[in-house]
């Protein structure tokens, strides 16, 4: 998995994969209506994975809990071809810097940990990307870690089991104003394992 967390950081790129992949982020410039920049976002990690050579899926649901209202659907996934087991999830969201925003990303973690408890395990790398425009205040990753190493009570009350084998990667896509009320992707970060 070392392998895959570093050919991720290295693809991910404005200059590289994204930039090639999707210009609208890039140089066209995107506007900030309704979930434009998070389907674009989504797509980018999604195709990321196809050019990974592993199977990526949109809004895959995890393995049902058996509890109703509790299902789980994830940004994207990605699965190993041969094994035909899931091998990363991903969630894309957006954060401003508030108390709420970190609300948000707190429970896009949780969904991470759990989502990898229900594929028993199997996922070995998860991410959260957050996406903000401008730099504002950065969350504090190392909460984020503590909460997939240690786990957490779910909104049902149940306990999910942290996972100390995992490989954690939290990454922030940073964009830009440009003329027409526009956005650019500046930078993407990451902090987290390998």
């Amino acid at each position: 998995m070392d392998k895959l967390v570093a050919l991720i950081k290295e693809k991910m790129t404005v200059d590289g994969f994204v930039g090639n992949t999707f210009p609208a982020l890039t140089n066209w410039g995107v506007a900030d209506q309704d979930v434009m920049i998070h389907s674009l976002g989504v797509s980018c990690w999604n195709c990321l994975g196809y050019n990974l050579d592993l199977m990526a899926v949109v809004e895959c649901p995890s393995p049902f809990s058996g509890i109703a209202g509790d299902d789980i659907r994830s940004d994207s996934v990605w699965f190993d071809k041969k094994t035909k087991q899931p091998v990363a999830v991903i969630e894309f969201e957006r954060y401003d810097g508030s108390e709420n925003g970190r609300k948000k990303l707190l429970e896009k973690a949780e969904n991470l940990l759990e989502s990898n408890r229900r594929w028993g395990g199997a996922p070995q790398i998860l991410i959260l990307s957050a996406w903000s425009i401008g730099m504002v205040k950065a969350p504090d990753y190392h909460f984020f870690s503590g909460i997939i190493r240690n786990g957490f009570k779910n909104r049902k009350g149940s306990r999910v089991k942290g996972n100390t084998e995992v490989k954690f990667l939290f990454s922030r896509f940073c964009f830009q104003p440009m003329t027409g009320k526009k956005l650019y992707l500046d930078q993407i970060f990451f902090e987290g394992s390998v």
